[in-house]
């Protein structure tokens, strides 16, 4: 759904639609899939540091802060639980915005992994299904972000679109896991 900059986004609008039936039918042979996973930081080994960068992603992921403010910025009524439709306002054009929403089907809460993951709603411009997560390996202290996802334009889009919104995607990924290292700086600056 198209938004003039000055519009608010409504989540309500959302909550009462099923999810996609292209969504619901699961993944087709020309349906992407993408994993994008990179270690944003390192804590001592054992388990997640109660102040550290593990549990910095983990409230972010819950609070649906995933993407940088200059593409898009995360709407949702709390930190998300199952059953919750979360929308992303994404800055298309200046001046030009996108809306579109999910369901959260599942939350990951473990000591070393965090995230949730939700399926597109019918009139979201893709089917499909993402994952967000943070983990963190209690034998080397790695912190991990990743997102992993498949999805296809949804019906009425042609799949010849894909061309065109197949870059924005996948960069929309890859900036992901950029604004994730940054809050972790944010936090904890590099020692000069």
């Amino acid at each position: 759904m198209f938004l003039p900059w000055f519009a608010q986004e409504d989540l309500s609008a959302w909550e009462a639609r099923p999810v996609s039936a292209a969504t619901a039918a699961g993944p087709q042979s020309y349906s992407f899939h993408d994993v994008h996973r990179r270690i944003v930081a390192v804590e001592p080994p054992g388990p997640p540091r109660s102040e550290g960068p593990f549990r910095i992603l983990a409230e972010a992921i819950r609070n649906y802060d995933i993407f940088p403010r200059r593409l898009g910025r995360g709407v949702l009524r709390r930190p998300v639980q199952v059953g919750d439709v979360v929308g992303l306002r994404y800055y298309l054009a200046p001046g030009l915005h996108l809306f579109f929403a999910s369901r959260v089907y599942e939350v990951i809460e473990e000591e070393c992994r965090s995230g949730f993951a939700y399926e597109t709603l019918q009139g979201h411009p893709e089917a499909g299904q993402e994952t967000f997560a943070v983990t963190k390996d209690p034998q080397t202290g790695a912190i991990v972000a990743s997102l992993q996802a498949w999805s296809q334009l949804a019906p009425p889009w042609p799949r010849l679109l894909s061309r065109l919104t197949r870059p924005l995607q996948y960069g929309a990924g890859r900036a992901a896991l950029d604004h994730f290292e940054r809050l972790i700086l944010e936090k904890y600056p590099p020692v000069k």
